[in-house]
């Protein structure tokens, strides 16, 4: 089995190249640089989706390996569910409510009418359409990852229950998630159309598949021409993505995700990880969460400056490193404290608490 340091590094690779997403989307959006700059700049916040790729199958694997060991039944669904919950809610709760009020003194996203239902919604990560078009935006707009992430840990909670969580999970999970796709179109609510119709949830299983297929997996690429062709797909695919993306039709939607598996393979068989990005995906979840007030502020920066594309470039790579060590600070100085004390007031049983 894996190691601990493989999963962490992928989750700071997948934190730091959503940030870079959208700081170079900010720029992108407001800027034009003219000719192949412009189509390379506006196609960078596909790297973003690679790295939500990344976090969706580290999900995947991270569930079936915490409850693997674990019998089914009530009490350790209920368990899963409510460890979940804790490890989301409490700091998407702090962040969300600092970004209402923030809005409430015309300091972020003045422009946005924030209703109640979109308040409430955006709290419970619910799918919600606020404006004409099938964009899901809660107030803290990386809740819309999140919001699959709780339909995910739901559908595994009723698998837990039913003592079907390990690899008769995946058939189960794949069943459900295409007859939910295929049955989008006919449903009344706009917002469940646009949510079963994103097919992003099947990275999901496939991380539940490299948990359960794991020492295949690692006897077939474990090799260093095998890493090194896993590599080389990763370049290729990513300089197709960044390059040639809006020439390939519909189907090109697809590609961030394929290679966020080739990604997470490649990272997941290394032999040894190290570093600073390793520290960076311990504090991913704040990373995650809190980058988007440096993305905005930097988007107001080149909408009310005159500033030069090349001076805006250097204040980006500055924002960019601010977030990444904002992330760390609020890492250990509310999520550490605050994942603690709402762990604590949710009473999971001692004989659960590995599940």
């Amino acid at each position: 089995m894996k190691t601990n340091e493989n999963i962490q590094y992928l989750r700071g690779v997948a934190a730091l190249s959503v940030v870079f997403a959208h700081i170079s989307s900010s720029f992108a959006a407001y800027r034009n640089v003219g000719g192949l700059g412009s189509v390379v700049l506006h196609n960078m916040e596909l790297v973003g989706q690679v790295g939500v790729g990344v976090f969706f199958v580290i999900s995947g694997y991270i569930m079936s390996m915490t409850t693997n060991d674990k019998a089914g039944g009530t009490a350790h669904s209920r368990a899963f569910i409510v460890k979940r919950a804790v490890r989301i809610y409490p700091l998407y709760f702090f962040w969300t409510t600092v970004c209402v009020v923030l809005w409430e003194l015309r300091m972020f996203n003045s422009a946005q009418h924030y209703s109640l239902g979109k308040m409430i919604t955006s709290y419970l990560l619910i799918p919600y359409i606020s404006f004409n078009g099938d964009v899901i935006d809660p107030i803290l707009r990386q809740g819309w990852t999140l919001m699959y992430e709780i339909f995910f840990y739901i559908s595994f909670a009723v698998l837990i229950f039913c003592g079907q969580h390990r690899k008769s999970g995946i058939y189960i999970l794949t069943i459900l998630f295409i007859t939910l796709g295929m049955s989008s179109e006919l449903m009344t609510s706009e917002n469940a159309k646009s949510f079963f119709s994103f097919q992003i949830s099947y990275l999901f299983i496939v991380g539940m598949f490299i948990f359960h297929h794991q020492e295949k997996i690692l006897g077939l690429i474990s090799s260093k021409m095998a890493r090194g062709g896993l590599l080389t797909l990763f370049v290729i695919l990513m300089l197709v993505i960044i390059f040639k993306y809006s020439e390939l039709g519909d189907d090109a939607v697809y590609l961030p995700y394929l290679n966020a598996i080739v990604l997470f393979l490649y990272l997941f068989t290394a032999k040894k990880v190290s570093g600073p990005v390793l520290e960076i995906g311990n504090s991913s979840y704040s990373l995650y969460l809190t980058h988007t007030f440096f993305t905005t502020a930097y988007a107001m920066l080149i909408i009310r400056s005159g500033l030069s594309n090349l001076t805006l470039g250097l204040i980006g790579i500055v924002v960019f490193l601010a977030a990444v060590v904002f992330g760390e600070i609020t890492y250990r100085l509310i999520e550490k404290r605050l994942i603690f004390k709402t762990a604590a007031v949710a009473h999971i049983p001692s004989n659960l608490k590995k599940s």
